[in-house]
């Protein structure tokens, strides 16, 4: 978590073909501004579910609540 920011998704779209979490680009680290040290990209979601500067991730059989939607993003956020 960065900033007290956290969020979570489903298995299901974890694993989607389109979903992406990128450590490089170009074979060079993310730089800050693109998300060092990554971040990932669900095409199948919202924007506040493609956090960037990613520093955990962790696998749960609950659901878990995050800080976007303690401030009203729909916990899915499907488009």
């Amino acid at each position: 978590m960065l900033e007290g920011y956290a969020t979570g998704i489903d298995k299901t779209t974890a694993q989607h073909p389109r979903t992406v979490l990128a450590l490089d680009g170009d074979g060079q680290p993310l730089p800050p501004a693109y998300g060092y040290p990554s971040t990932r990209r669900t095409p199948t979601q919202l924007g506040c579910k493609n956090p960037k500067h990613i520093k955990a991730i962790f696998e749960s059989n609950s659901f878990n609540r995050g800080s976007r939607e303690d401030q009203g993003c729909n916990w899915f956020g499907g488009g």
